[in-house]
């Protein structure tokens, strides 16, 4: 009976996120993204949470120093999927490897099932574990993906669905 529960659970979670992620597509479309005071969040807000690999990782370690780009995914996400070779090469290729921190953070899956994905889909940058979902709704997320880009003074800039846009902000 409760794997019959989470199946039902996953399936509600799957089309909200489908939904909120093709609404904000239809509303945005052929505008700008939606600012980030829209969402009431204008400025960072720090956490610290486990690295997918061991360690924790704190959002204000790399503040001050370069722009940090969140991404907010899960493993059962088909466009996050699509997103790992755009992010991969954002994180090892010029000019964004040096000039911008991406830190993913997983919406409450298990740390074994993240990693066996990291693996399997050859994940190059750093995956952090919101297993209780407390930094998404600090940044108040409410579909998957969600792209947050937080310059080095630590400004909210871009908040979006869509990783399209992005460059335009980190130039």
């Amino acid at each position: 009976m409760r794997t019959a529960e989470n199946i039902v659970t996953i399936l509600i979670l799957v089309l909200m996120a489908t939904t909120v992620s093709m609404a904000g597509q239809a509303e945005n479309a052929g505008t700008k993204p939606a600012s980030a005071a829209a969402t009431g969040i204008q400025e960072w807000v720090d956490f610290t949470l486990p690295e997918s690999g061991g360690g924790q990782v704190s959002l204000g370690q790399f503040l001050g120093k370069k722009p940090v780009l969140l991404v907010f995914w899960a493993t059962w996400c088909a466009i996050c999927k699509e997103e790992i070779p755009v992010i991969n090469r954002m994180h090892s290729e010029p000019p964004t490897n040096e000039s911008l921190q991406i830190l993913a953070l997983d919406f409450m899956e298990s740390e074994k099932k993240v990693n066996a994905f990291i693996k399997r889909k050859k994940v190059a940058y750093p995956v952090l574990l919101d297993r209780r979902g407390k930094v998404a709704r600090k940044y108040r997320v409410v579909g998957i993906p969600t792209y947050i880009l937080i310059d080095r003074d630590g400004k909210v800039v871009y908040r979006d669905h869509a990783l399209s846009e992005i460059r335009k902000y980190l130039e």
